[in-house]
């Protein structure tokens, strides 16, 4: 599915409003984001390219007919390399070959990227925080600025990320990405209260992404 299908408009609209509702409180500024993947992972493909290859050439020299024309010959490793590339394009076979240290270092970049790309980390009062939800790796990382950082205890980012992934696992992604933005407001507002003086820096809609 395209990312920017994964919510209907009227999800993307519940999750705006929840991101104005929580805001109401706060001085912190809250960005939803879900993008399709954190990383291409082509290393992947390679390696099912290079697999098929092998399992081609093998399939070749054990059930070839050494009298057909060369170009019978070559058509098995060719057709083992397309069919594994084309096997690890699948997202679900190709999540299950991506190394989980490999995941979790693409998912990190892709926030720190994100962070800065949609200006978090030009709030006044360095209070941005990112939750980030990728669908390929079905993984959730929450990221806040230092302002933040400095108050909060990081455990409570871990419970954020896991009311998200919990909720795209059941199905219920607006509501679980709902539920993370109240309770991210929730904890703003106690050490971050609005200020009299406080102005939406950010916009406040889901952010989609390939």
């Amino acid at each position: 599915m395209r990312v920017e299908a994964f919510f209907t408009e009227e999800e993307k609209e519940r999750i705006r409003q929840a991101v104005i509702a929580s805001e109401r409180h706060t001085s912190g500024e809250i960005v939803p984001m879900i993008v399709t993947a954190s990383a291409r992972y082509t290393e992947v493909e390679l390696a099912g390219m290079v697999a098929g290859l092998v399992i081609g050439t093998v399939a070749a020299l054990l059930l070839g007919d050494p009298w057909a024309p060369a170009q019978m010959q070559f058509a098995w490793p060719l057709v083992g390399a397309s069919l594994g590339f084309l096997l690890c394009r699948i997202p679900a076979i190709k999540r299950h070959l991506i190394p989980q240290r490999r995941m979790a270092e693409a998912i990190h970049q892709r926030s720190l990227a994100a962070f800065t790309a949609h200006g978090l980390h030009y709030t006044r009062a360095h209070t941005g925080i990112l939750i980030l939800a990728s669908l390929l790796e079905h993984r959730i990382e929450v990221l806040a600025d230092r302002g933040i950082n400095e108050k909060v205890e990081r455990g409570t980012w871990d419970e954020i990320a896991k009311i998200v992934t919990s909720g795209l696992k059941s199905g219920n992604g607006c509501v679980a990405f709902c539920a993370a933005i109240e309770r991210c407001g929730e904890t703003l507002a106690t050490h971050f209260p609005r200020l009299p003086d406080d102005r939406d820096e950010l916009g406040n809609k889901l952010v989609t992404e390939e």
